[in-house]
């Protein structure tokens, strides 16, 4: 009899230092999912952290921020606050600012452009050695995506590219794909996954004169030569956002 109390007790203090485990990491704001947990500091202190392409980044606001936002987690300004789905994977990132003051996330000063602002020339050679000068591509629309072959994020995009080159076969477009990597380094890349892109490789002075840090980046340039849309940062909608733009574009 004995025993049997005792055993009830030691059961009701493992589950109430469980309830109040789960309810200290519960998270305190409203847009976080009721099936993810908060990672505590020494979780976090102890676990590998892997930020992939499905994670979804916030501010205390719960505005969703670009992919291209991952880089405030090197900043001192800011606490990243990990959540976990059931399966200990993180799923969700809010930044919290340390100070009191409201969090206002820059703006990242590569996505700002004047709309229609002309798009500077450039001249590239293809993996097949086909010059390609951009200047002479004026009457068609032209789609640029920079990318490398170890962006995650880059990759993850492909598909969605992949099939904005089909839906657009018949049409006046150019798809070109700007990266800094060797061009053996990409032929090794293409061995295993698809880019259907004609790809300039090592085109640092094209990433130079467009200011390009984050990846990955697209751009749409209209008949003119002139920027009319552009996007930094995965986003999984970016075959129907290109899509729509390049439609605009050709029926003008």
């Amino acid at each position: 009899m004995f025993y049997n109390i005792m055993c009830y007790f030691k059961f009701i203090c493992i589950y109430c230092a469980f309830l109040f485990s789960f309810i200290s990491n519960a998270q305190d704001y409203t847009f976080i999912p009721e099936n993810q947990q908060l990672l505590s500091d020494e979780q976090v202190k102890t676990m590998q952290i892997m930020i992939s392409t499905d994670v979804i980044l916030f501010n205390e606001q719960g505005e969703i921020l670009p992919m291209s936002q991952i880089k405030l987690m090197t900043n001192p300004e800011y606490k990243p606050l990990f959540y976990v789905d059931i399966a200990n994977k993180i799923k969700t990132v809010v930044f919290k600012k340390k100070s009191n003051l409201p969090v206002l996330v820059k703006k990242n000063p590569e996505a700002k452009f004047t709309k229609d602002e002309k798009a500077l020339d450039f001249i590239v050679s293809d993996l097949k050695d086909k010059t390609i000068k951009l200047s002479e591509l004026k009457g068609k629309v032209v789609v640029l995506n920079f990318w490398f072959t170890k962006c995650g994020p880059c990759i993850q995009e492909m598909p969605d590219l992949n099939a904005l080159v089909k839906e657009f076969k018949d049409d006046p477009v150019v798809f070109l794909a700007i990266t800094f990597n060797k061009k053996e380094l990409v032929e090794q890349f293409l061995e295993e996954q698809t880019f259907d892109y004609s790809i300039a490789a090592n085109a640092n002075n094209v990433i130079t004169i467009y200011g390009v840090q984050s990846y990955p980046t697209s751009m749409v340039i209209n008949k003119k030569g002139e920027i009319v849309l552009k996007e930094l940062g995965y986003r999984t909608n970016i075959q129907e956002v290109l899509s729509q733009s390049i439609k605009s574009q050709l029926t003008k």
